[in-house]
């Protein structure tokens, strides 16, 4: 995870992820996706859940705020992409983020 979001960061939450993010000194955005074994066992299920949000967030990109640090981390296994792609944007959206 980043340093910079262990403390002092903004948290949101909806109903597939869990989302941090602060305000870092590089001029791009940086992202990660985490999912935990408690979300799946399967190492090759947490793969592709997290190549997947990966995917969905490319969409995105061009309309998020310059300089954010993102951690997402899902809290459920998604039923599919457009389930990622739905809340990704609602995500954003609620933290004001794009």
């Amino acid at each position: 995870m980043f340093p910079l979001l262990s403390n002092g960061n903004k948290v949101f939450r909806n109903n597939l992820f869990f989302l941090k993010f602060a305000y870092g000194n590089k001029t791009n955005s940086r992202f990660c996706f985490s999912v935990s074994k408690k979300v799946s066992k399967s190492a090759v299920v947490r793969n592709r859940i997290r190549r997947a949000g990966y995917r969905m967030l490319e969409k995105h990109l061009s309309g998020i705020k310059p300089k954010a640090l993102i951690f997402f981390s899902f809290r459920v296994v998604p039923k599919n992409n457009e389930e990622i792609a739905k809340n990704i944007e609602s995500i954003l959206r609620e933290s004001k983020l794009t």
